[in-house]
């Protein structure tokens, strides 16, 4: 219960950076690096799980992929409001703006993927889940992530 209870302490605390990253575009960059550094630990964590490194807990598992999946929701749907895009040195792909429907449905996928991760039953339902989602932040990085920022 007391992972439980740290989703949701932070997902209070992400809801209220989202309203506030509403207002100011370094707000919003701020919220989309945090937000996508805490996802990427966290599905690393879920993948170490997948692997054998970690024992599996279903109620572990299940916290933390909500977790996940709330963190995916916030960033794709916060991190990249209107003025983000210009005058910031990040790794967000210009494209992400221009081919703003094509980066709403990769969105879509992270979310509908993160999604997966909270109904796995058992070690072979989070393998697979683990194994798509990765597949999916891999398409996202080629297709909308600026290689070429050090």
């Amino acid at each position: 219960m007391k992972i439980r209870n740290v989703v949701v302490a932070a997902l209070a605390a992400l809801t209220a950076s989202a309203a506030f990253a509403q207002a100011k575009p370094e707000d919003q960059i701020r919220l989309r690096q945090g937000g996508l550094q805490l996802l990427a630990k966290n599905v690393g964590a879920l993948a170490a799980v997948a692997k054998g490194d970690v024992p599996f807990n279903k109620e572990a598992v299940t916290a933390r992929a909500e977790y996940v999946n709330m963190l995916a929701q916030d960033i794709t749907s916060s991190g990249f409001g209107a003025g983000s895009d210009k005058g910031w040195q990040t790794r967000a792909n210009p494209k992400i703006w221009s081919d703003a429907e094509g980066f709403k449905a990769a969105a879509g996928k992270l979310t509908a993927a993160t999604a997966k991760l909270a109904t796995v039953a058992d070690l072979n339902g989070l393998k697979a889940a683990v194994s798509e989602l990765q597949g999916t932040c891999k398409n996202c990085h080629d297709n909308y992530r600026d290689s070429s920022y050090h």
